[in-house]
């Protein structure tokens, strides 16, 4: 039996280390591709919540309150892409801590009465101003019905309510690697300024 020269052997273990380090070095490399995209991307969706809770905020009771928030959450998400919005729901905050009443967030959210108006990612695109009817109140095909902005207390001595935005959506992978889609979520709640 012959053996193998000893430089060939040596060339053999080179070749398997290099292809351990490299896989290593190109999972180490896509991981920090899609996690930088997913931060960014995860930040535009938190800015878009505070946009819409904030511009929530200073219109009170306005009649087209929700759909100003609406449109800019609609400004502020532009770079994630509209298309990636899956829910967005403007809510009551009843309690100290301003959870997100039960029903309006999750994976399939509905709006409640009294609590949540749930806006979906074809609404948020879609929506105009004349489908938000009624001008002192909510007409009954309006999709803020559920929660009227009119209805929103926003007098001091009587204790103005919070608004709270929280948006469902989803980025696209860019290597693929990890999956197609990655999820996220984000909310923002602010008190109704005084009238």
């Amino acid at each position: 039996m012959t053996r193998a020269p000893k430089g060939t052997r040596e060339d053999g273990a080179a070749l398997v280390e290099l292809a351990l380090i490299l896989s290593f070095i190109m999972v180490l490399t896509f991981g920090v591709i899609e996690f930088g995209n997913a931060w960014s991307n995860k930040l535009k969706v938190e800015t878009a919540a505070r946009a819409g809770a904030r511009v929530g905020s200073s219109l009170g009771s306005n009649r087209l309150a929700d759909y100003n928030i609406l449109q800019n959450v609609k400004a502020a998400i532009a770079d994630v892409g509209v298309s990636s919005v899956n829910y967005v729901t403007v809510y009551k905050v009843t309690d100290a801590n301003g959870a997100i009443p039960a029903g309006c967030s999750g994976s399939s959210p509905s709006s409640q009465s009294g609590s949540c108006n749930v806006y979906t990612g074809t609404q948020l695109a879609n929506l105009t101003q004349a489908d938000f009817t009624g001008t002192t109140s909510c007409g009954s095909t309006a999709p803020d019905r559920w929660w009227c902005p009119t209805t929103r207390q926003d007098v001091q001595h009587l204790g103005t309510d919070y608004v709270g935005v929280w948006i469902k959506a989803n980025t696209s992978s860019i290597t693929g690697f990890f999956g197609r889609l990655i999820g996220m979520d984000s909310e923002a709640v602010m008190r109704i300024e005084p009238a």
